[in-house]
């Protein structure tokens, strides 16, 4: 993990030192390690929901109109 953070660190400072903000939608804008950890662990655990979501969407049977539209 410290490896992560000093790899981190190093992209946040070559983004402001090349002018350009940081794009908070993509990075948390910090250079603090704790900080860094816990975005790492907030990012890790929206894929799982994402993949388990995504998981339980393709299982689901046709019959459950998931794959269907609305009809009028």
């Amino acid at each position: 993990m410290a490896e992560r953070i000093l790899r981190y660190q190093h992209n946040i400072r070559a983004i402001r030192a090349s002018g350009c903000p940081v794009p908070t939608t993509a990075f948390v804008d910090t250079l603090d390690p704790a900080q860094i950890e816990l975005w790492f662990a907030d990012s890790a655990y929206r894929a799982h929901r994402l993949e388990a979501a995504i998981t339980h969407l393709a299982a689901m049977s046709e019959d459950d109109g998931a794959s269907q539209p609305p009809q009028p």
